[in-house]
């Protein structure tokens, strides 16, 4: 399977749903399954913001490939204080950290992901690209508002959303990771990251911002 051509993936049909990968023109399917998203039946009790996490992702009859658990909940927005998350191994060995910032309350500014490997470059990106947002705030916002009032009354489709797609760029600029938001895949342009460390990005990710068949609080929430 070239590297720089793998797609990642969550499937909501299975329960509990899993993440996928494929390559190149080929489709998802049971060989390319990383890993159900298993939520810790130990971890700690939901918090008001929402933000904890603790989820294993686990091959059928294998030991998990990567663990997610809390270091530091969500501040208020006011506050601006990330989240963080570190990932680990089946063996507790550190992967990476990836922290999550929502957009500033009343300022300019844009969600943020950064993921930050033990092994490799730290990867930023933030959800949305400027012009899409720019657009959004005058003649997107309105226009879904207006769909949302009409889907409750029963005559709508329930409209679009903000923009969602995101660009992981290393130090340089370089384009690692790529979100796109109408088809919710996640490609990997390269070979450098830890595809344990993707899978743990893209069950996070989707559990913030989920996808069409996940439910409205996503998966980890719905689980």
């Amino acid at each position: 399977m070239p590297q720089n051509r793998v797609t990642y993936r969550v499937m909501y049909a299975p329960n509990p749903p899993v993440v996928v990968r494929w390559g190149g023109s080929e489709q998802p399917d049971a060989d390319g399954v990383i890993g159900r998203l298993c939520r810790d039946p130990a971890g700690p009790e939901r918090d008001n913001r929402h933000s904890l996490r603790a989820f294993h992702i686990v091959p059928d009859g294998r030991a998990p490939v990567a663990r997610v658990t809390t270091e530091q909940t969500l501040g208020s927005r006011t506050s601006g204080r990330p989240a963080a998350y570190r990932v680990d191994d089946a063996g507790g060995t550190p992967l990476a950290r990836i922290t999550f910032r929502r957009r500033p309350l009343l300022r300019l500014g844009r969600t943020r992901w950064t993921v930050e490997p033990v092994t490799g470059p730290a990867l930023q990106g933030c959800r949305g690209r400027l012009v899409w947002w720019a657009l959004w705030w005058p003649v997107g916002l309105p226009l879904s508002l207006v769909w949302g009032i009409t889907s409750l009354l029963g005559e709508g489709d329930g409209g679009f959303g903000a923009p969602r797609r995101i660009i992981w760029r290393d130090p340089s600029g370089r384009a690692r990771l790529v979100f796109r938001g109408l088809s919710d895949e996640y490609r990997v342009l390269g070979q450098e990251v830890d595809p344990r460390v993707v899978a743990a990005l893209v069950a996070l990710h989707q559990s913030f911002d989920p996808s069409e068949g996940s439910g409205a609080l996503g998966w980890y929430e719905s689980a």
